[in-house]
């Protein structure tokens, strides 16, 4: 039979456990975090409100582009043992920072009116 350290050895054995539990629980509660909820904590409100509407324009174009490319990333990091994992720690947070970054840049669009590339526009801006 094993006997249960005691002591200093038990109390740092015991701490052991316990950080390694509160660890897991913490990494549980990011997990649920919703995709949502993610992009809306990386996109500061209003980011994009001082761009004229040619700006926001390049800025759009830069930001597809990127995650265009943060997409292949982590397609191809997917396929290898341990992917998600590389994906989760190396690529998420700015893939959502760019999926932000367009939904604000979207908004900053509608609140300037600017023109849109649309064969039903006109391709002018009201201001």
């Amino acid at each position: 039979m094993i006997d249960a350290p005691t002591g200093i050895a038990g109390v740092r054995c015991l701490g052991g456990v316990v950080s390694v539990v509160l660890l897991a629980a913490t990494l549980m509660g990011c997990a649920g975090i919703s995709e949502q909820t993610a992009i809306a904590a990386f996109v500061a409100p209003g980011k994009f409100d001082l761009y004229t509407c040619q700006d926001l324009e390049d800025r759009a174009k830069a930001v597809r582009l990127r995650q265009t490319e943060l997409e292949q990333l982590m397609a191809r990091s997917a396929q290898g043992p341990g992917g998600e994992f590389v994906n989760a720690i190396a690529y998420r947070n700015e893939y959502l920072q760019a999926r932000g970054d367009l939904q604000e840049i979207a908004k900053a669009n509608t609140d300037k009116q600017c023109a849109t590339k649309s064969k039903w526009s006109s391709q002018r801006a009201l201001f």
